[in-house]
């Protein structure tokens, strides 16, 4: 569903999401919960030698195949405030 609530097709969403991809100069992507779309889309950008950015709340059991990645920048939180100052001073 859309903001309006209309139903969206996923071939919609895989194209638009792909565009994205495809335009954006890095890709940030928050890890703590693990999802087989966003897994994709690191994949996806990391092929397209996008940067890739992950977040994570400390104490999370990242996937080996995230935290063993040499080309993925991890960064650990604590709380919104902590991942505030390190998404600034990572991105200045």
């Amino acid at each position: 569903m859309d903001a309006k609530g209309e139903k969206i097709l996923n071939t919609t969403i895989y194209k638009r999401d792909i565009k994205w991809l495809k335009e954006c100069d890095f890709l940030i992507a928050e890890v703590t919960t693990p999802s087989l779309g966003v897994g994709y889309e690191i994949a996806y950008a990391e092929n397209l030698n996008k940067k890739v950015i992950c977040l994570y709340e400390d104490n999370t059991n990242l996937s080996a195949m995230i935290s063993g990645n040499p080309n993925i920048i991890l960064v650990p939180y604590h709380n919104f405030e902590d991942l505030k100052i390190k998404l600034f001073r990572l991105l200045n």
